[in-house]
């Protein structure tokens, strides 16, 4: 069994430990050592990095009570030789903010609402916390977010120590585990107490500012997403900076611009709303421009030949809709080439439903010559390919051939 160093001494950053096996996990070369300060994954904590020898550490496991250190590759030093670790203080101390930080909050979330925490997760940017609550709201958020943010200020002493079952159940613990051995307890002076496995702070003031980013319901259960610490003074630096230049381009205030903004979505939604109705007027214009000067056959239908090449395909597709329900004596027969280079072409093919053409059978054709496929409605088809410089051999074809395309 390894001795536990970051659980005496947490703040420890380099150690020496005897060598007792080597091993490899997953082909990795690993090694057992007789005591270790790298905190292997556990009680939703992620484990260590740093380094044994010099060499780079990529992951720290617990396995029948054996501390496992995997390496980025093999080192020289065997069995019984003493080795040097050094771990990664910046992460070590990352996490030790945000374990401490999740037992406060944990806390607040139990005196304020009886709110029992169900799981925690700590990521590398962000932490999760699921409690037991039917729903939430911002006021209680910021209340939460308080009576944590005061226990921090008020420095209180984190005190880590072992208790047998007996003693744990005397305790007022938020939740006891099943283990028959020594119990491990964090206790936040006249705050909180619970057992726990993972590497805390020497004091709530470390932690630094806890600040609840979101939340949302999951079932039963409500998702906190939170940081502390140096993660929340990042947190703020980037959201400060970003504030402080919309204020500067819009030239206000940074308090006034929950309200600038308000402002600016009504004015983009009325701006909408004209352009929209500019865009149906220019549309229903262009639509009427399209069928005065439509070709004439003999027998009175408005042919409708045409290529759009500044237009994308939703807008034509309007375009024709609106064609061939203002007039019952239609024909269109349109293609359309794609803006972006190699983003092939589209032809529409479309009649008045007083007429009885078939477009699904013409445009299945024509496709052919854009090698591409296509169908639909016997009055509504359209076709896709990546045969481009056939398009207007496709709109010949349908021209020439409408006539034999009549529903029987």
């Amino acid at each position: 069994m390894s001795k536990r160093l970051f659980y005496e001494e947490p703040y420890l950053q380099e150690f020496k430990g005897k060598i007792l096996e080597k091993v490899k996990i997953d082909g990795k070369p690993a090694l057992i050592l007789d005591n270790t300060c790298f905190y292997p994954t556990s009680g939703g904590q992620p484990n260590d990095l740093g380094y044994i020898q010099g060499v780079s550490i990529v992951d720290v496991i617990e396995s029948n009570e054996k501390i496992i250190h995997v390496l980025k590759e093999g080192i020289k030093e065997e069995c019984g030789d003493t080795v040097i670790g050094k771990i990664d203080w910046e992460r070590r101390f990352d996490h030790m903010q945000q374990h401490s930080g999740q037992h406060i909050l944990s806390a607040a979330f139990e005196k304020l609402w009886n709110a029992d925490t169900v799981s925690f997760y700590l990521g590398d940017k962000i932490c999760t916390l699921d409690i037991m609550k039917d729903n939430i709201t911002s006021e209680e958020i910021k209340k939460a977010e308080i009576l944590s943010n005061n226990i921090v200020l008020e420095n209180k002493s984190i005190e880590v120590y072992l208790v047998n079952q007996e003693r744990a159940n005397e305790l007022n613990l938020r939740k006891i585990p099943p283990q028959k051995e020594d119990i491990r307890i964090v206790e936040i002076k006249d705050f909180d107490i619970c057992a726990c496995c993972g590497t805390h702070c020497g004091t709530t003031g470390e932690v630094g500012l806890i600040k609840i980013l979101k939340w949302e319901k999951r079932g039963v259960k409500i998702r906190l997403d939170f940081i502390c610490g140096k993660r929340s003074l990042k947190d703020y630096y980037w959201k400060n900076e970003l504030i402080k230049n919309i204020s500067n381009k819009l030239t206000i205030k940074d308090s006034e611009l929950g309200e600038a903004i308000d402002r600016m979505l009504e004015e983009r939604k009325e701006i909408r709303k004209e352009l929209k109705e500019f865009k149906e007027k220019l549309q229903d214009y262009e639509v009427r421009n399209l069928i005065n000067e439509s070709s004439l056959k003999d027998d009175g239908i408005k042919i409708i030949n045409k290529v759009f090449k500044e237009k994308n395909f939703q807008e034509v597709r309007e375009l024709v809709q609106k064609i061939i329900n203002l007039d019952e004596s239609v024909v269109v027969l349109t293609g359309i080439k794609s803006k972006g280079e190699g983003e092939g072409v589209k032809i529409l093919f479309a009649c008045s439903r007083a007429l009885r053409y078939d477009m699904n059978g013409l445009i299945r054709e024509a496709g052919k010559f854009i090698e591409g496929r296509g169908g639909g409605a016997p009055n509504f088809a359209q076709a896709g390919g990546k045969r481009v410089e056939g398009i207007h051999e496709a709109l010949d074809f349908a021209l020439t051939n409408l006539k034999d395309f009549v529903k029987k």
